[in-house]
Order: C-alpha cells, then structure tokens, then sequence
C-alpha cells in the first residue's frame, strides 16, 4: 500500500512540472524540420540535428512564444508601416530575443 501512495504522489509532483518542450504541435515542429533541411542538406543526418534543434528550442520557450516570434520575425521582412511598427515594439524585441538565445543554443547542442 505504501509503494502505491509513493508511487501516486510521485506521478503528482512530476505531472505538475511544466516543460516547454511538451507544448510544441507535431506540426510546427515538422515544418521546422522541413524548413531546416531545406536550408542544409536534405539527408538522414541533418534529419537528425534539426529534430535535435527544434527539440532544444522547445525547452527553451513555450508553443506560444516561438509562435509569436516566428509572427514577428515574418512582420520585420517587410517594409510597410505597420510592419516598421513591430521593429521597436519592447515585446516584440523580448520575444526575438528569447528566439535568438534559444536557437544560439540549438546551434550548439545540435550542430
């Protein structure tokens, strides 16, 4: 009886843990694959690091905050005004920033 309550209070302590990297869809982290090799060589072997580099990103920050940041990042290409509005926006720089870290870091885990 013991082992089974250890066993259900540990199964409650490690649910209740948040991990960014649970949140990203199958999807998103697909078309980073995709876009990855794309941009690299397209064999098994940059299959694998760029399934580690999303892997590394998505610990770093949550679906939402990568979501954002890949908004922002497509909004910056542009020239139009309300595209410049984005460049100097403070939440708009926080979140390129936390991209910026989490895929240095990528780089260096994976590649």
């Amino acid at each position: 009886m013991r082992i089974i309550i250890i066993f259900l209070l540990s199964l409650v302590s490690f649910t209740g843990t948040k991990t960014y990297s649970s949140d990203f869809p199958t999807l998103a982290r697909s078309e980073f694959v995709f876009a990855c090799m794309s941009s690299n060589a397209s064999n098994r072997d940059f299959m694998a690091k760029c399934s580690c580099a999303i892997d590394e990103i998505a610990k770093r920050m949550t679906y939402k905050e990568y979501a954002q940041a890949e908004a922002i990042a497509r909004l910056q290409l542009g020239a139009s005004p309300r595209e410049e509005a984005f460049k100097s926006v403070g939440l708009s720089k926080e979140r390129m920033e936390k991209l910026y870290r989490a895929q240095a870091a990528s780089e260096l885990e994976c590649f």
